[in-house]
């Protein structure tokens, strides 16, 4: 959907890196508040809570069990290959020495990935999650703002463990992603069919039926996480339900039936969601390609309330970049948030030292074609739970605001 003038939409991830002690959040919770406070003055906002990879949705048992605890992004560049954790990061850190450090290297990965490393042993459970989503309640409520809450959901394995995604339920884990240069299995093909598991889950206390299509539990499953956690709705990442990441030739050989169990994924999720808000990142693809590549249909587009225009320096084709938001654009109904880069909370490339080219003309798309933006999406803090510098933040905002006033 097009932007029609006025302030345009805010929407700032956050990851649990950003606190000091897990269950005491509010410190954090204000800090970014006050960091943050001209972006989010006189403008609709969104959060998205990114306490991992979405893995803790899936396997989320219910009410009952908020004293289970999970793994969260924790990391600096997770991969786990084979051998077990410290291999990798053995392995990787190797291989970044040799490249970057003493081979000068400045581009891609391992440069823009940064070494393997955990920032934080404070554990987490679903009542921790809790307190944090209440703190950004209330801290919202304090300051007089109405903030839309999602928690992210991530079809593949990256950030974090994927116990549900590569232990549970490898059979519908049919795609790989790059994680800071590592092919790592487990990214789930939402047309796949479940094994039985007779693991109680919040939508399926009695266990997953088998033959199940694993768009079904997603929709049902992420539903009644977002209920049981008074949330206002879901980020789905990375092209959540198309399978083949970031290129069309990734993408698998496109049948009737998989364009299919596609929209019949986004429809289920919308139905079980009812009014709750389902925000989407797209493949960085203009709208004709995930159609003809990936099997995106019109119905499926017009379950969603939003589209993450994905504009990642380190993924992105710049050309594609116009063409992808006009295309979004166009579709008439969901409303496109255009990505900025400044950080990543995952790896420790910062775009706006690294490849400034790119951070550049991300801010002149958006001053070119305003009217096609209804709002901004951004990584709030960074691998080290540091937020964007003020000096950034400033000079971004102030491009947001010609585009919305000129």
């Amino acid at each position: 959907m097009r932007h029609s003038g006025g302030p345009v939409e805010a929407c700032l991830w956050i990851t649990p890196k950003i606190f000091d002690d897990l269950r005491d959040p509010a410190p954090g919770v204000e800090a970014f508040f006050d960091h943050h406070a001209e972006w989010l003055a006189d403008r609709p906002v969104t959060v998205v809570f990114c306490a991992g990879n979405g893995d803790h949705v899936l396997n989320y048992a219910g009410p009952a069990s908020w004293d289970d605890r999970f793994d969260w992004a924790r990391y600096n560049c997770f991969a786990l290959a084979p051998g077990g954790p410290a291999a990798s990061a053995r392995a990787h850190n190797r291989d970044w020495l040799a490249r970057v450090r003493d081979g000068g290297e400045r581009s891609a990965n391992p440069y823009s990935a940064g070494p393997m490393f955990i920032l934080s042993e404070q554990p987490m459970d679903y009542r921790t999650l809790a307190g944090i989503y209440a703190a950004i309640r209330a801290e919202a409520s304090r300051r007089g703002l109405r903030v839309n809450l999602l928690e992210y959901l991530e079809p593949g394995p990256e950030f974090c463990r994927s116990e549900w995604k590569t232990a549970r339920h490898p059979e519908v884990a049919a795609g790989t992603a790059d994680a800071g240069g590592h092919l790592v299995p487990g990214v789930i093909d939402v047309t796949a069919a479940l094994s039985a598991d007779a693991r109680p889950y919040a939508a399926f206390p009695g266990g997953i039926p088998g033959g199940l299509p694993a768009g079904d539990f997603v929709a049902a499953q992420t539903a009644a996480f977002v209920a049981d956690f008074g949330l206002d709705g879901v980020m789905l990442g990375n092209q959540f339900g198309l399978i083949g990441f970031w290129h069309p030739d990734n993408a698998p050989p496109l049948t009737p039936e998989r364009s299919a169990g596609i929209e019949r994924f986004f429809l289920r999720l919308r139905e079980a969601m009812g009014e709750g808000l389902v925000y989407w990142m797209d493949t960085y693809w203009r709208a004709e390609v995930e159609r003809s590549a990936w099997g995106m249909t019109d119905a499926a587009y017009r379950s969603l309330d939003a589209i993450l225009v994905s504009t990642f320096a380190v993924l992105v084709e710049r050309t594609e970049i116009v063409p992808n938001l006009l295309s979004k654009a166009a579709l008439g109904g969901p409303r496109t948030l255009l990505g900025l880069d400044f950080v990543d909370p995952w790896y420790w490339y910062r775009t706006y030292l690294d490849d400034r080219r790119t951070y550049l003309y991300q801010r002149e798309v958006l001053a070119a074609h305003a009217a096609s933006v209804a709002g901004v999406s951004f990584f709030a803090n960074d691998t080290f739970g540091h937020f964007v510098p003020e000096p950034e933040l400033s000079f971004t905002l102030e491009m947001v605001r010609k585009a919305e006033y000129g």
